[in-house]
């Protein structure tokens, strides 16, 4: 059997499902885990003689350290699955979202405080820059 797992719920996993009848004609069976955690609970216990393969669309993203954590243990799991673990070569649909150079004239926006915002956040995710200074909540600097 084949699986598609993904931390997405609601839109996020009809997109999966819908990907799935679209492009593999339902060959996958798609399941949320709820959160990368969740993706993480379940990789952990796949038993590796059961010939299953496991398609896993991890939520990466590049500046969240719990995140890269994550992931790096992840990769250490499908490592030691003899393929049967598939981790996606993807970064989660929000970073996609922000970088669609035609979002604002799509959705009719031409708020100039929005697209400053979205300017802003794009200029931190791609340079990999948060400017710690700027941060008032200590407990988020630990």
């Amino acid at each position: 059997m084949k699986y598609l797992w993904t931390e997405d719920t609601g839109a996020g996993l009809y997109f999966w499902q819908l990907a799935n009848e679209l492009f593999f004609g339902g060959e996958l069976e798609v399941e949320s885990k709820g959160s990368n955690q969740g993706i993480l609970d379940a990789v952990s216990h796949i038993d590796a003689n059961d010939n299953n393969i496991y398609y896993i669309a991890f939520d990466y993203v590049v500046d969240n350290q719990d995140i890269r954590n994550k992931y790096r243990l992840l990769r250490t799991y499908a490592a030691k699955s003899d393929s049967h673990i598939v981790i996606l070569d993807m970064i989660c649909f929000e970073y996609l979202i922000l970088t669609f150079d035609k979002l604002v004239e799509w959705t009719g926006t031409g708020k100039k405080d929005k697209v400053k915002m979205r300017m802003e956040i794009l200029k931190t995710i791609e340079n990999h820059h948060i400017n710690l200074s700027k941060i008032q909540d200590e407990k988020t600097l630990k």
